[in-house]
């Protein structure tokens, strides 16, 4: 018996979280998007299968160019995760390059009894590098169902 799957609901959630994320923002800082993505993913490549009932999860990304100013992306990260804590999400540091010039945090947050995760990734400032910003939101996991999923 094939579970139904919430791979719509969770596309509509998933942008729309990355959308008010990114609003956060100070617009000041912003100065292009740099890349964009919505799009289901399966873990039928781990299992080996093709079934309707493999797990799967929709992400939701968004990567920022932001001002060539100090601290752009350490400013955008605060702001974010003042906004995200302010709205109850839990937030951890995920990772950091040895020399703390990339850093990943995470954030969890249950909506509807379900476990959602985005993750902001910034950089501190150095001299000829970019100052940049990747968000991107996972949703809980259901099953794959009828949809065409890369893996």
């Amino acid at each position: 018996m094939q579970s139904e799957s919430k791979l719509d609901e969770y596309h509509a959630e998933a942008d729309r979280i990355v959308a008010e994320t990114v609003a956060l923002i100070p617009p000041e800082l912003i100065d292009n998007v740099g890349f964009s993505e919505s799009e289901p993913r399966s873990g039928a490549a781990i299992l080996g299968t093709d079934d309707p009932n493999d797990p799967a999860w929709w992400q939701a990304r968004e990567d920022l160019n932001l001002v060539s100013e100090t601290d752009a992306s350490a400013d955008a990260a605060a702001a974010i995760a003042s906004g995200l804590n302010a709205d109850g999400w839990r937030e951890s540091r995920v990772r950091m390059t040895q020399e703390g010039a990339r850093i990943a945090d995470g954030f969890r947050k249950d909506l509807d009894g379900e476990g959602w995760y985005i993750e902001v990734t910034w950089v501190m400032t150095r001299p000829d590098k970019a100052e940049v910003i990747e968000v991107l939101v996972v949703s809980p996991q259901t099953v794959r169902g009828d949809h065409d999923v890369p893996s």
